[in-house]
């Protein structure tokens, strides 16, 4: 047993004497240097990154097709969607993400912040499933849900984008903006506008998403908004229209994209306000520098193993012309020749 075991020690020592003679012990180490990529390596660097968390509006009125991309008659929340997907795509690697839901005055985040780089095709499908069965209400109060949103994106220390139309519930002249100028410049902003500027009428949907009916006015002053109008919409037989002029003042059954309600609250809050029209507005808009950050973050250290098994691989390809060199100059110092 003995001697099998020396006569297995000498023929691999004459097999590892080999590979090092012509080069192949090289590619045997690039071999090696590349199995930690298969457990995405990362390393910390100092990098410029925006980190950013995404608030996006599914109330009711997000619904209306009154947008042209990616094609005419898309509503309001497809192009939401668009928007914060390519905004992600754009953003350099090491930054950080999340998505919150809002509607009425409630916001949800859907997710702790993520490295955008390395979970992206987790994160894109979960924004492409978004829609809008998963509202909890149909109306939305920007200027309340803003407050927590500004704290939440605080505590996260990441910049806060909100995409919506601006649509309040009841329908206001000026928004109310006490609440949220005491968070003026907590945290950099942006509002993304969407919709048209045109009234258009509010679809409603069956639990099956189908199109079945759109708001009314009469259903509009059901929802509480004018007091002064409801017993008489309440007296109204089922299905019949109040008398021509009475609900001319009720406008919550149509929804647009509210630019004068936008504008209050973006200089209330110190936030820039963009009405984009496709996603490729959104880009532009966040690609503002005062957006960006130097911040220690997670980058791929897969390309660094790459550089070294190439390194190793190109030493072991001229291996033999290299081990020429070094004995010429060997040889050279011995003999010191000149």
């Amino acid at each position: 047993m003995h001697h099998s075991l020396k006569h297995g020690w000498d023929r691999f020592r004459v097999h590892l004497r080999h590979i090092i003679q012509n080069g192949a012990f090289f590619y045997l180490l690039a071999a090696m240097m590349l199995t930690p990529v298969w457990f995405n390596p990362t390393m910390k660097l100092n990098s410029l990154v925006q980190d950013t968390l995404f608030m996006i509006d599914i109330s009711e009125s997000m619904n209306v097709a009154d947008i042209d991309y990616p094609q005419p008659r898309t509503d309001r929340l497809t192009l939401a969607k668009g928007a914060v997907r390519e905004s992600m795509a754009s953003l350099p690697c090491g930054s950080r993400v999340s998505v919150a839901l809002y509607a009425g005055d409630e916001f949800v985040v859907l997710f702790e912040p993520l490295e955008v780089c390395r979970h992206f095709p987790a994160i894109e499908q979960m924004v492409s499933g978004l829609n809008r069965r998963m509202r909890w209400i149909g109306d939305s109060l920007l200027t309340k849900t803003l407050t927590n949103a500004i704290e939440t994106a605080a505590k996260f220390n990441m910049s806060l984008v909100v995409l919506t139309d601006g649509d309040e519930m009841p329908h206001a002249a000026m928004p109310y903006v006490n609440t949220i100028l005491k968070l003026r410049g907590k945290v950099k902003g942006l509002l993304l506008g969407v919709g048209g500027y045109a009234l258009q009428p509010i679809p409603r949907f069956n639990e099956r998403d189908e199109l079945i009916t759109y708001w009314t006015k009469e259903e509009a002053v059901l929802q509480g908004n004018y007091p002064e109008l409801l017993a008489y919409v309440r007296n109204l037989a089922p299905g019949e229209p109040a008398l021509e002029g009475m609900l001319d003042k009720v406008t919550e059954h149509t929804s647009s994209y509210n630019k004068r309600s936008m504008q209050v609250i973006s200089r209330a809050i110190g936030f820039d306000l963009v009405h984009i029209d496709k996603p490729a507005d959104a880009i532009n808009a966040l690609s503002d520098s005062k957006f960006k950050k130097y911040a220690m973050a997670d980058r791929d250290a897969r390309w660094i193993y790459g550089l070294i098994a190439a390194a190793l691989v190109l030493i072991g390809w001229f291996w033999h012309l290299i081990r020429t060199i070094f004995m010429m100059k060997w040889l050279a110092n011995v003999f010191r020749i000149k």
